[in-house]
């Protein structure tokens, strides 16, 4: 089957929509961090503002003790929470290209399944690293921020960054529930802030797959490593034989599905920083370069997507080539530091 890219008949207009499918069929097989989030639209604008109320609670009601104002009710005290505003925000993102119209020994067909491919995975992939970038919109540093609750239990507000040392180094600085030098111990605190925070539901982690701690590589490697005995190292001439089911998921998907009823995900698209005091830089209290992965409730960090993606296509001057060119709107950012946590990857 083939297009002619020049007809009379409108040949092009199909040649444009069988692109457009085949990324559209790309874009639903792909399974990225987006799937993780929560996915919006706006109707007016691009930009999408989500309302944030701290948490309200209950206190037990004493009809004859001091309140803190005429709520309607006796003397219970008032509750003045201040509200705050999240914003998401779309922005462009274009994918052009060209292509000669003299094709010699392939089709039109075959073209607009290999573009189309393209374009969707290329899309996908695009809107992943916004999602990845969001993770800087957690709280960069260790140790939960904490409000007083009118029970009297204190409430997270937000969400202590977690530390990853390399292999084998200190992690005596850092608060003991916020930092660790194994993959797996990391999990466990994570999952034990998350209970903590008394979130609903397991946390979805996300960590690196092309990073280097200097030390045992990447935190895919690592985990990898751990979860084999040993089987999957980068030391040369070292190793064991007992791979774990867990260690064989890794190895087979490249994520883990239930790893202490935590979903951990390995992503080439985490955003670097460089050393810094008090900032997303610093492990166990020492300047230190990063990857910042994320841990999160899916409510946590949202994704507008104002368009999805269009493909248009025209002749290029003096009609030897075609252009295509892919255009969308979408953003990600971070709703809510209550339902979510940087993950501070060591790179030095």
């Amino acid at each position: 089957m083939a297009y002619t890219l020049n007809g009379a008949s409108g040949e092009g207009n199909s040649f444009t929509a069988a692109i457009a499918s085949f990324a559209l069929e790309s874009m639903s097989a792909s399974s990225g961090l987006v799937d993780y989030t929560t996915v919006v639209t706006t109707e007016q604008g691009n930009t999408y503002k989500i309302p944030l109320f701290p948490a309200l609670g209950f206190q037990d009601y004493l009809p004859q003790a001091g309140g803190g104002g005429t709520t309607g009710y006796g003397n219970a005290n008032v509750q003045t929470p201040a509200i705050t505003q999240s914003t998401i925000t779309a922005t462009p993102a274009v994918c052009a290209t060209a292509f000669d119209i003299f094709l010699a020994d392939t089709t039109s067909f075959q073209l607009a399944a290999t573009l189309g491919a393209e374009m969707g995975g290329s899309f996908a992939e695009k809107v992943d690293q916004r999602v990845a970038a969001a993770f800087l919109g957690f709280k960069a540093t260790p140790s939960n921020t904490t409000v007083a609750n009118a029970d009297g239990f204190n409430v997270v507000s937000a969400m202590g960054a977690m530390e990853l040392q390399k292999q084998g180094g200190a992690v005596n600085a850092t608060p003991a529930a916020f930092i660790s030098d194994t993959v797996l111990g990391l999990v466990q605190k994570i999952k034990q802030n998350y209970v903590v925070a008394r979130l609903p539901g397991t946390p979805i982690i996300v960590l690196d797959s092309d990073g280097d701690d200097t030390v045992a590589g990447s935190s895919m490697l690592r985990a990898l490593s751990e979860l084999s005995g040993g089987a999957v190292t980068t030391t040369a001439n070292s190793g064991g034989s007992a791979i774990t089911s867990l260690g064989e998921e890794l190895l087979a998907t490249g994520t883990l599905s239930n790893l202490y009823g935590c979903q951990v995900i390995f992503s080439n698209f985490l955003q670097d920083v460089v050393a810094g005091a008090a900032t997303n830089g610093e492990i166990n209290g020492v300047p230190t370069a990063v990857k910042v992965g994320g841990y999160f409730h899916r409510t946590a960090v949202y994704t507008l997507i104002k368009k999805s993606l269009e493909v248009a296509i025209g002749e290029a001057p003096y009609g030897l080539q075609r252009w295509l060119t892919g255009v969308a709107y979408f953003g990600s950012n971070v709703a809510d530091q209550r339902r979510g946590g940087a993950i501070n990857i060591a790179q030095a």
